[in-house]
């Protein structure tokens, strides 16, 4: 036994370094030994404790189990899912599937990630709703910590680093964002550092599934680290994996990049130990795939109808690889890696690599549906941990220096247990006064460092507790420590009154101004709080609805102005949005969008919808708090019937291609110096849409061979084919299922729900994909129904995912017949040989002497 690792201070061998000690049996261990190796253990658990605490008391602990709705950036319209999760999608054994509560209808679940929302839900048996959100939103933030100690332990890393990792990463998490003077390029710098996800501003800001993801993965890491050089407990790292997978998607390539660099530096000198480090590895992420296929198989068949929000790739990478604020971190990591080359520390150099390859995603990643500023978070944690390794590695000679001056002796303590007779010779007592004195001091240099990194952290918290007390506060608290009241009878008011509307799909006009609710998107949760009885258009998870890009071009120009410029926010890039002097072109784009209701709050929208004859008032909500919004009026829309007949016939479009913004709308983009490319369907369906004289005769991506075939550039000069008259009548619709009746059969009828493949049609032919995201068939028999089912894709995912359960089972099954098999006697020793010391006293290799 290699008594020197109890005390985390024995220097390792290079290619034993992944490997971790393993005792023999445990009364071969000298009692003091023992008590060395549990004051670590104890000054680990209490370290990483107290780093978990620190965070957790900036989040306002008083507040997280106060029972109110979660607010503040996007966090609060993330509410909504979980509640749906549970109310509609578990019943039907689902954890994705569809719901028509934003942007006209989409896939919820399927494209953003189930496991926090399925936390929630589970919390939720035990807890109100709110408080299990609050909690599970905050875990991430607050694992953390214990998640990076984790990581250090099972890369087999020598103490007090893993106890440092812990501080490191505590740092990291209350990292605000560089200092910024308004308006300028440095305040788009520190803007982004609070939105990329891992820290605590990010997770107030709404990304808290992120830093879910990234506790689990480095949770991951450290298990699979362990498993690959002991081939113990494998099943962990698959499932952990799994779990990474169903929290964020981003983090898992991160945890999947990591996961072959640990393997690859688990990499031995033999080919019949590499094999089995591979097997391992290879076994671990097989089974982690197919436990997730029900999901993630689906996910991969349908990426095509995610909306590509064309995030502007970040180029300024000096200044976003290289903050001013961490030049000590910079520094320190440097002399880490130097000393990991040097001692050839496995551990700490794929640390290393890992965070090198992604400071190379985020330099040289393409403008595609992941914005390269996804990938900063892990460059910056990786510099953190490999920068605390160096002060472990600094911290070491230190206790050697005391533990020499405390004890009188020089001697490096002996790698092997002494020879029970000896156990009272001189020479030996000299020896374990000296590893019993060295470990002590570490220990209390590591509480020291530890206080002064905690301490550190909370002086640069800055306003992160002042976001966390608004967003925990919640929507219902009208008073609070930090910032503005919240109009909470004024946002209540409005609600409760579109409550008692007949049901409809709502547009509201956007703007800063409804922060004063809690949140800008704080009319996301119209759906949440009404039931599912009104739907808003506008909805979080933009990437998740095919509809995105066309709901936002409806709602610039029905959206009033401050200062002269437009409160739209224009969030999808690459698209011409026109203004509120089209407001007549936004009506018709809601009749089209089968939106029954439009919210309007300034001045501007409210004198256009008043002179509007498709828009009818129905309901005023007051001005409570003599704050914008200064009042609302509700307007029923004219024409907004969810299933309609078209006037003409659609013609389909053949091979559409992508092509540049300019292309596609047929003219210099506002701003010249972006000119982004558009998909093959987004291209000719937003030049559609944005065309007024062609939205009479939609164009569909297929249809019945009748129908005339034109190419993308040809929708508008095609000749029009009027339709017979029919009429709909007896529209019905739930979260799963369309039902109506029509006057003939064999006559296209427009559905105005969004396109998904897994719609199947009753009674109609279709249904196909419909210019600029709906649905379109042909009955042929006068009752029509349509029913969201699953596909064979879907189904294909359930059985992997049965062969994974499968899977999993047989690697318990590998781990514990290992164990069996190595416990039996006579069975060869199959662990790596310990380390032993020539007659120099100088650690070497076995397996090269």
């Amino acid at each position: 036994m290699d008594v020197g690792e109890l005390s985390g201070l024995a220097p390792a061998a290079p290619d034993d370094h992944l490997r971790s000690p393993i005792t023999t049996v445990d009364q071969e261990i000298p009692p003091v030994d023992r008590d060395l190796r549990a004051a670590w253990r104890w000054t680990g658990i209490g370290v990483v404790t107290a780093c978990c605490l620190v965070v957790l008391l900036q989040l306002h602990v008083s507040l997280i189990l106060r029972d109110t709705t979660a607010n503040g950036g996007d966090l609060g319209a993330h509410v909504w899912f979980p509640a749906y999760l549970r109310d509609h999608l578990l019943p039907q054994l689902r954890v994705a599937g569809w719901t028509n509560d934003w942007f006209g209808g989409f896939p919820a679940g399927q494209f953003y990630f189930p496991l926090p929302a399925l936390l929630v839900v589970v919390l939720n048996a035990v807890l109100p709703y709110n408080i299990a959100f609050k909690i599970v939103s905050a875990s991430g933030i607050v694992a953390l910590p214990a998640a990076s100690y984790a990581l250090g332990r099972g890369l087999g890393l020598r103490r007090p680093t893993p106890e440092l990792f812990a501080v490191g990463t505590t740092i990291f998490v209350f990292f605000k964002g560089i200092g910024a003077v308004p308006g300028g390029t440095d305040a788009t710098i520190q803007f982004n550092q609070r939105i990329m996800g891992g820290t605590g501003v990010s997770t107030m800001a709404g990304e808290y599934s992120f830093a879910v993801a990234l506790a689990l993965a480095l949770f991951f890491l450290g298990a699979l680290a362990f498993s690959v050089r002991t081939r113990r407990r494998l099943w962990l790292p698959a499932v952990l994996l799994a779990a990474v997978a169903l929290s964020h998607i981003i983090v898992a390539i991160f945890a999947a990049v990591g996961a072959v660099i640990v393997v690859a530096f688990a990499l031995g000198r033999t080919w019949s130990r590499n094999r089995l480090v591979i097997g391992v590895g290879l076994a671990i992420g097989l089974v982690a795939f197919l436990l997730t296929a029900f999901w993630s198989l689906p996910l991969v068949d349908n990426f095509g109808l995610t909306a590509n929000m064309r995030y502007e790739k970040l180029v300024l990478y000096h200044a976003y690889l290289l903050p001013g604020e961490f030049t000590w971190v910079f520094v320190l990591a440097a002399i880490g890696l130097v000393v990991a080359f040097i001692r050839f520390d496995r551990g700490v150099l794929a640390i290393a690599a890992l965070t090198l390859v992604f400071g190379l995603f985020f330099r040289f990643w393409p403008e595609l549906h992941v914005w390269n500023l996804r990938f900063l978070p892990f460059w910056y944690l990786g510099a953190f941990l490999v920068a605390a390794s160096a002060v472990g590695e600094a911290t070491r000679p230190l206790a050697r220096w005391a533990g020499a001056l405390v004890s009188g002796s020089t001697a490096e303590p002996p790698l092997r247990v002494p020879d029970p007779i000896a156990q009272d010779d001189r020479d030996v007592a000299e020896r374990r006064s000296y590893r019993a004195t060295t470990t002590w001091v570490a220990i209390g240099i590591t509480l020291v460092l530890a206080t002064a990194g905690l301490w550190y952290s909370y002086s640069t918290r800055g306003f992160f507790p002042d976001w966390a007390n608004w967003n925990y506060s919640g929507y219902q608290t009208t008073s609070t420590s930090v910032s503005q009241p919240k109009s909470y009878p004024e946002y209540k008011s409005l609600i409760d009154t579109m409550r008692k509307l007949p049901p409809g799909r709502a547009l509201w006009e956007g703007g800063d101004s409804l922060n004063v609710y809690g949140t800008p998107l704080a009319l996301m949760l119209l759906p949440y709080w009404t039931d599912g009885r009104i739907a808003s258009m506008e909805g979080l998870y933009y990437e998740s609805a095919a509809s995105t890009p066309y709901t936002f071009m409806m709602i610039a120009p029905l959206s009033g102005t401050t200062d002269g410029r437009s409160d739209s926010s224009n969030p999808v890039r690459g698209l011409d949005y026109r203004t509120i002097s089209d407001f007549d072109l936004g009506v018709r784009y809601m009749q089209m969008a089968g939106v029954r209701y439009y919210m309007a709050y300034s001045d501007d929208a409210k004198a256009h919808a008043d002179a509007n004859p498709n828009l009818h008032l129905v309901a005023t909500v007051p001005d409570l708090d003599k704050k914008p919004p200064l009042g609302w009026k509700i307007y029923e829309v004219r024409g907004h019937a969810t299933v309609a007949p078209l006037q003409y016939e659609p013609v389909v479009v053949s091979h559409p291609k992508a092509q540049r913004q300019s292309q596609c709308f047929g003219g210099i983009p506002a701003q010249s110096d972006q000119n982004p490319e558009l998909g093959p369907w987004e291209c000719a369906a937003a030049r559609w849409w944005n065309n007024p004289d062609d939205l009479s005769r939609p164009f569909a991506a297929d249809g019945p061979s009748s129908w005339e075939r034109v190419g993308q550039d040809e929708v508008a000069a095609a000749p029009k084919r009027a339709l017979p008259k029919v009429e709909v009548t007896d529209i019905h619709q739930d979260e799963s299922s369309i039902s109506f009746k029509v006057s003939r059969t064999g006559v296209p009828v427009v559905v105005r729900t969004s396109y998904y493949p897994n719609w199947k049609a009753s009674g109609a032919h279709g249904p196909w994909r419909l210019s600029p995201n709906e649905m379109v068939v042909v009955p042929t028999s006068k009752n029509v129904s349509l029913h969201y089912s699953r596909t064979p894709v879907e189904w294909l995912g359930f059985a992997l995912t049965v062969v994974g359960l499968l899977a999993l089972g047989g690697l318990v099954w590998w781990g514990v017949r290992r164990r069996r098999k190595r416990s039996r006697p006579g069975e060869p020793d199959l662990r790596p040989p310990p380390r032993q010391r020539n007659e120099e006293g100088k650690a070497v290799d076995p397996a090269v002497r």
